[in-house]
C-alpha cells in the first residue's frame, strides 16, 4: 500500500473528516467521559488538550495493562517514534523520533532525543533503557524543545515521573516469571515521616537467559542480571515549601544476546556468514557466538527537589548528579571463534542544576524562566586493537524562558527563548599496541596520536505559536529551532578522527487540531514540517579508505571513525491521536504517523550523495490501535487489553559512499507488526487489593527478529530481538 500517495495533502481535509465523522456518529450513543490528562509539556501543570504541543501522556495503568514494561516499548504506541537498544553499550537507549535519530555510545557525542527521569536529563544515552516500574507519569514530546528543555531534543523529550513518598505506611509488591526463566522481582515500601513527609523505599531485581539459542555452546546463554535499589525522602517544611533528596543505586550485569556476524568480499567467501544464514532460517533464534558480550553498567544518583508555591508563582530548583562506571567486553561479534576483540572501561559522570520560576497571574500573561547548569566528564580507556585513552569534558549554561499571553477569549500567543554556552575538551591518546597502552613508561613512538582540541559554541533557540480556542477544543500553529552539540568522536585513534564536529540545527513549523468531538472521544491531529541543518553523520570506514591516513594502517586497525557535517534533510509527516470511550466499559485507541525524511544534501568527499543516502531509523509509517475491557468478574475487575502496532521498514548504519543493496552487507530491518495481549483480575482482600495478571507479546510470531543492523565497514552485524513472550504477574498492594 502506498502511504504517502493516501496521506498526501491534497487528501488530507478527506482523510480527517472520515476519521472524526465516525467518531462523532459512535460517540453520540456513549454515556461516558474521557479523564483529563494533566502534563507538564510547558514546565507547568496543565491539560493535555490545551497545550500546544505535539505531546503523548502514558497513565501508569496504560503502560501495565498495555505491557510496557520499559523506555524500549514506548515506540509501539507512540507516533513516528522509534526506539531500541544498542547491545555494545550499557542499558544504552538509541531514540529516533520523526526521524532524527542516533545510533551509537559514545559519551562524547550528543543524543537528538532528550530522556528526563524525574526532571534530570541524562547527558549521554547510557542508563536511557529502564523499566517502567514505580511511574507516576510519561510524556512523549515530538519535535524539537529547545526552548524549555534545551540543547540535544531536536527530535524530543521522553520525560518520565516517579511516584513520590506518600508519608502513609503501604506496600506494593509483585513477582513475574516468563518465557526464558525470567523472574522480576520488585516493591515499594511508604513509611510516614514524622507528620511533615515520607521515606519511600523501592527494590528491583530481574534476571534471565537470552531468547538466542548457541549453537556452539549448545545452550542459552544467561542474559540479564539487573539490580537497582532507592531511598527517596520528602520532608514538607511547611505548607508551601518542601524538599525531596532521592538516591538510586543500580546494578546491570547483562550479558547481550548472542549477534550473527554479516561479512562482505573475501570474509562471505570463506563462509564468514553461515551463522546468519543459519539463524535467518530458522526465525533468528540461533546463533554461533563464541565469547559472550558484555556490558556492564554500575553506579548511584543522587536528585534534589526543592519546591515552594507562593501566591501566585511556583520556585524549583532540580539538582541531579549520575556517576557510575562501564564495562564491555566483546570479541566474537556472532563468529564460532574471536574476531576484532574490544575491551572498553569507562567512567561518567554528569552534575546539573536547574531553577525554574513559574507565575501563576490571574491575568492575562503567565511566563517560566529559569537557569539551567551542566557539568560533565568521561574517561575511557579501550583496547587491545584500537588502542587508546579520551577524556572528555563539558560544561554548559542556558537561560531560558517562555511567556503566553491571551489576547481575547480566542486568541493566545506564546513566545520563548534559550540562550546556551558551552565548552568542551577532549585529551585523546592512542597507542601502536595494547602492551603499549598498558605500559607506565611510554616512548614517543609508542603513539600513533596525541590530541588536545577544544570546542566552544553558543546557540539561541526560539518557540513561536498562535493558538486559537474552537468550539470542541483548539488549534495551533508553531515555529520552533534547537540544536544539537558539535564536539569529537572520542574513539578515534588519528588526527582525522579527532578533529571536531559543529553543531547542527532545526527549524520546524507545526500545525496541530486539538478536539474532544463528545465527552467521550478525542482527536489529536499534527502536521509538521522540519528543516535540518549542518546534520551530523557517523562515517565508520575501512582503514584502507583514503580518508584514513597510513599510520592507522600501520597499527594494524581495520575501521576509522568519523563525525561529518553531511548537509541538510527535511523532514515532514502527519500524526493523529484518537480516544473514543463507547461505553464506561470500553476504551479504544488509534495513532498512527506518517514520515517522508530525506537528504537535500550530502557531501561526502566533496561530493553530493543525498540521491543514496538514507535516513537512519526513520519509518514512514508507523500505527497502534489498542482495545481495553473492564467488567466485574469473581468479586473483582477482570481488564482484558488488546495493543495491534506496526513499523515500516528502516534503514540502519551505512557508508553510503560506497553502499550497494546487490553486495551487502543488509541494512534494512523488514517491516513488522506486533499483537499483545493481558488479562488483568483485581480483588480487594483484607486491607489491600490482590492483582494477578497473564500476558503474552507479540503473540502472533514465534522466534526472533533483527531488531537493530550496524555495518562497521570491514564487517557489519546483526542484533536478534525477542518475539512471542509470555509471563504472569502476581501482586499485593495496601
Amino acid at each position: 500500500m502506498n502511504y504517502q500517495k493516501i496521506f498526501n495533502k491534497s487528501l488530507l481535509p478527506s482523510l480527517i473528516s472520515a476519521l472524526i465523522l465516525p467518531v462523532c456518529a459512535v460517540s453520540a450513543y456513549g454515556a461516558s467521559s474521557i479523564e483529563e490528562v494533566v502534563v507538564t509539556a510547558r514546565k507547568r501543570q496543565e491539560s493535555i488538550q490545551d497545550v500546544p504541543v505535539a505531546v503523548s501522556a502514558i497513565t501508569p495503568g496504560q503502560l501495565e495493562r498495555g505491557s510496557i514494561t520499559s523506555s524500549l516499548e514506548l515506540g509501539k504506541i507512540v507516533p513516528n517514534v522509534e526506539l531500541h537498544e544498542t547491545a555494545i553499550g550499557s542499558e544504552s537507549l538509541s531514540a529516533s523520533i520523526r526521524g532524527m535519530s542516533y545510533d551509537d555510545i559514545e559519551k562524547s557525542i550528543e543524543p537528538t532525543v532528550g530522556v528526563a527521569i524525574d526532571g534530570v536529563f541524562l547527558a549521554s544515552n547510557s542508563g536511557g533503557v529502564f523499566d517502567m516500574f514505580d511511574v507516576a507519569s510519561v510524556e512523549v514530546l515530538r519535535g524539537p524543545q529547545g526552548t524549555l528543555f534545551g540543547r540535544n531534543t531536536i527530535g524530543g523529550v521522553i520525560s518520565v515521573n516517579r511516584t513520590e513518598p506518600t508519608g502513609e505506611f503501604g506496600i506494593k509488591l509483585e513477582a513475574t516469571v516468563g518465557d526464558q526463566d525470567m523472574t522480576d522481582i520488585k516493591g515499594i515500601i511508604n513509611m510516614p515521616l514524622s507528620d511533615k513527609g515520607g521515606i519511600k523505599l523501592s527494590f528491583k531485581k530481574i534476571d534471565s537467559d537470552s531468547h538466542v539459542y548457541n549453537t556452539t555452546l549448545n545452550a542459552r546463554r544467561p542474559m540479564r542480571d539487573s539490580e537497582t535499589m532507592s531511598v527517596s525522602v520528602k520532608y514538607n517544611f511547611t505548607e508551601n515549601t518542601s524538599a525531596q533528596v532521592t538516591f538510586d543505586s543500580y546494578d546491570h550485569h547483562t550479558t547481550a544476546a548472542d549477534n550473527l556476524f554479516v561479512a562482505t568480499g573475501f570474509l562471505e567467501s570463506i563462509g564468514f556468514n553461515a551463522g546468519a544464514a543459519a539463524s535467518e532460517a530458522d526465525n533468528w533464534s540461533t546463533s554461533p557466538q563464541q565469547l559472550p558480550l558484555t556490558a556492564y553498567l554500575e553506579g548511584d544518583n543522587t536528585t534534589l527537589k526543592v519546591n515552594h508555591t507562593g501566591e501566585n508563582y511556583e520556585i524549583k530548583y532540580i539538582m541531579g548528579i549520575m556517576d557510575y562506571e562501564e564495562d564491555v567486553d566483546e570479541a566474537s561479534w556472532g563468529l564460532p571463534q574471536v574476531f576484532f576483540p574490544v575491551a572498553r572501561d569507562q567512567t561518567f559522570k554528569q552534575t546539573s542544576h536547574e531553577l525554574q520560576y513559574i507565575s501563576d497571574y490571574d491575568g492575562p500573561m503567565n511566563f517560566v524562566a529559569g537557569l539551567y547548569i551542566l557539568e560533565a566528564d568521561s574517561n575511557i580507556t579501550s583496547g587491545p586493537i584500537q588502542n587508546f585513552d579520551a577524556l572528555h569534558f563539558l560544561d554548559s549554561t542556558a537561560y531560558f524562558g517562555e511567556m503566553s499571553y491571551e489576547i481575547n477569549d480566542l486568541w493566545s500567543v506564546t513566545l520563548g527563548a534559550r540562550y546556551t554556552e558551552e565548552e568542551k575538551e577532549l585529551n585523546s591518546a592512542s597507542y601502536t599496541s595494547n602492551e603499549a597502552r598498558l605500559s607506565d613508561s611510554r616512548a614517543p613512538a609508542d603513539l600513533i596520536n596525541l590530541a588536545n582540541p577544544t570546542f566552544e559554541d553558543n546557540n539561541t533557540s526560539f518557540r513561536a505559536v498562535l493558538q486559537r480556542q474552537i468550539e470542541t477544543g483548539m488549534v495551533y500553529a508553531s515555529y520552533s529551532t534547537g540544536y544539537r552539540s558539535g564536539g569529537f568522536f572520542n574513539r578515534g585513534v588519528t588526527a582525522a578522527e579527532t578533529l571536531p564536529f559543529a553543531s547542527e540545527e532545526v527549524a520546524s513549523i507545526e500545525l496541530g487540531l486539538r478536539m474532544n468531538p463528545t465527552d467521550n472521544s478525542q482527536i489529536n491531529v499534527t502536521y509538521f514540517n522540519a528543516e535540518y541543518t549542518d546534520k551530523q553523520v557517523t562515517v565508520i570506514v575501512p582503514a584502507s579508505d583514503s580518508s584514513c591516513n597510513k599510520e592507522q594502517n600501520e597499527a594494524g586497525n581495520v575501521t576509522c571513525s568519523f563525525v561529518r557535517n553531511a548537509g541538510e534533510a527535511t523532514m515532514s509527516g502527519l500524526e493523529f491521536e484518537g480516544v473514543l470511550m463507547p461505553t464506561d466499559a470500553l476504551t479504544l485507541r488509534l495513532n498512527f504517523g506518517t514520515l517522508d525524511a530525506e537528504y537535500d544534501e550530502y557531501i561526502y568527499n566533496g561530493i553530493d550523495i543525498a540521491n543514496k543516502a538514507r535516513i537512519l531509523y526513520a519509518p514512514d509509517f508507523t500505527a497502534y490501535f489498542g482495545a481495553e475491557h473492564t467488567t466485574d468478574r469473581a468479586g473483582g475487575t477482570l481488564t482484558l487489553n488488546l495493543g495491534f502496532s506496526h513499523k515500516a521498514e528502516v534503514e540502519t548504519q551505512a557508508d553510503w559512499s560506497v553502499y550497494s543493496s546487490v553486495t551487502g552487507p543488509q541494512v534494512t530491518l523488514e517491516s513488522f507488526q506486533t499483537l499483545d495481549l493481558s488479562a488483568t483480575f483485581m480483588k480487594e482482600m483484607g486491607d489491600g487489593t490482590l492483582k494477578l495478571r497473564v500476558y503474552g507479546t507479540d503473540v502472533l510470531e514465534d522466534g526472533n527478529r533483527v531488531g537493530r543492523r550496524y555495518d562497521a565497514g570491514a564487517f557489519a552485524w546483526a542484533e536478534p530481538v525477542p518475539r512471542r513472550q509470555m509471563g504472569v504477574t502476581l501482586g499485593y498492594e495496601f
